[in-house]
């Protein structure tokens, strides 16, 4: 594989990030661009799954389920969760098995954050970790665990300009490729042998790398339209999953969600129904 120019420019770029304040830094390393109002839960919007970074109260998914949405997403992290409650539990995967509800899996640990795919190893970290909870939960063979790409292709040409270095899509491809990529090629090394499938929370840039490099076999695509790749991939109708914004708590029977669309092409998005323990 050739070296992609992107090496300099990234280095240069985390070289003189290190100038700039700890709250730039922070900040870029949490950019969400997202606008427009906010959406309702309620039925009739053919919403497919909802994701939520907190825990989940048995009368919070039956009036889920009453408006029509029959999956949950839930958040695989380490021990040391980036939120406290981020973590799926068996509480919860015992109330989505009584109410015959679905539920799919992301790993995030500190996934926006540039730091997370510069670090050697840390694919397989995460990956071995995704599986010692998904063995604890005894998810399915055949089932999908994604993985959080949470916007670093955004925030890497954040960094670009705010040092001054100029940049645009193809660095951020050239970024993927050095380093988003290696991240999914050690998780996929860990998860060969596993029967899950693999899958991708991110850009619609992130999508299309991984799944022509056929690293992944899912996307579900971010909300945040301006990330790079956003319109040419969902124009693609490649995802499985489409993000779409957060709800506010007066909106949604008093929880902050992600509602999601879903594919009419791909009912099968690695969901899977948990068995009660």
């Amino acid at each position: 594989m050739p070296k992609y120019q992107a090496v300099s420019i990234s280095l240069r770029a985390c070289a003189m990030a290190m100038l700039l304040s700890a709250a730039a830094v922070v900040s870029l390393c949490a950019q969400h661009v997202l606008a427009g109002t906010a959406p309702v839960c309620e039925p009739g919007k053919g919403y497919v799954a909802i994701d939520a970074s907190e825990q989940l109260s048995e009368d919070f998914l039956k009036r889920i389920k009453a408006i029509g949405i029959g999956s949950v997403i839930r958040y695989y992290d380490w021990s040391n969760e980036t939120l406290p409650g981020k973590t799926l539990t068996i509480r919860e995967l015992t109330l989505i098995a009584k109410l015959d509800m679905s539920l799919a899996v992301v790993f995030q640990h500190q996934n926006d954050c540039l730091c997370t795919f510069m670090t050697k190893g840390r694919g397989t970290r995460d990956a071995k970790r995704a599986l010692e909870l998904a063995r604890s939960f005894a998810q399915p063979a055949g089932s999908a665990i994604y993985f959080g790409v949470d916007g670093v292709d955004a925030q890497f040409l954040s960094l670009l300009r705010a040092t001054g270095i100029p940049g645009g899509e193809a660095e951020a491809r050239k970024f993927v490729q050095r380093y988003v990529r290696p991240y999914f090629e050690e998780v996929t090394q860990a998860m060969q042998s596993s029967g899950y499938k693999i899958g991708v929370y991110g850009s619609g840039l992130v999508c299309s790398q991984l799944m022509d490099a056929r690293l992944v076999a899912y996307c579900w695509l971010a909300n945040a339209t301006s990330w790079p790749g956003y319109a040419d991939f969902e124009a693609t109708k490649r995802w499985v999953l489409k993000q779409h914004l957060p709800t506010r708590r007066a909106n949604c029977f008093g929880v902050e969600v992600d509602l999601n669309s879903g594919n009419a092409a791909a009912v099968d998005f690695g969901q899977w129904r948990p068995k009660s323990f």
